[in-house]
């Protein structure tokens, strides 16, 4: 059996199923792969059966797929779910590397899991300037008007998990632009806050 096929995702080898395939058909050529539909609507359900010459059942696995939730399920939720099917059940019948889960299931998983961290991200930060506009608005003014006092009150006001929040770069999705985070960083906008400090020599 080739290596080809096989992806190493943090440390585990995961085989893809296209190589799970191969190798089936390499070492029981009169085997078979089923599969059969068993939901075909919003959610996509199949379920894949491997076959020994004589139709008994060696191994099933299930799929589910929901249909627009990716952009492969916008077009191919079934034939996306067919194939995570079948590859489970070949990974239950010794087809698998070290994984159950296929080298295109778990790519998809960390993908997935991508996207969601960067919309929790931006809920995180869009309800932190919610919940602090008057805030970040005293300090947009303080910095426009050139009278610090009032803005550095706002920022030092806040708590460290707000300000890490809401200091995220404008090129991010950031409240304040370049500029501002400049006069937020600087020595002037905390002593207006905290009154001069000496310089350690």
């Amino acid at each position: 059996m080739s290596d080809q096929g096989i992806v190493n995702i943090h440390g585990k080898a995961y085989n893809t199923v296209a190589k799970r395939v191969a190798d089936f058909r390499e070492k029981h050529p009169d085997f078979t792969i089923e599969t059969d539909v068993q939901s075909n609507t919003d959610v996509v359900v199949v379920k894949a059966f491997i076959k020994d010459n004589e139709g008994r059942v060696l191994a099933t696995g299930y799929a589910e797929e929901v249909r627009g939730s990716t952009n492969i399920n916008k077009t191919s939720a079934l034939e996306n779910c067919e194939t995570s099917a079948v590859g489970r059940a070949l990974a239950f019948y010794g087809f698998g590397g070290t994984e159950i889960a296929s080298a295109n299931e778990v790519s998809n998983a960390i993908i997935q899991q991508a996207k969601q961290e960067v919309a929790d991200f931006f809920i995180k930060m869009n309800r932190c300037i919610d919940d602090n506009m008057t805030s970040v608005l005293e300090i947009k003014n303080s910095i426009v008007q050139g009278v610090l006092s009032n803005g550095a009150e706002a920022w030092f006001e806040l708590s460290e998990e707000d300000q890490k929040t809401l200091f995220v770069a404008p090129s991010k999705g950031g409240i304040f632009t370049t500029k501002e985070r400049e006069v937020i960083k600087s020595k002037e906008f905390r002593e207006a806050y905290y009154g001069p400090t000496e310089e350690i020599a």
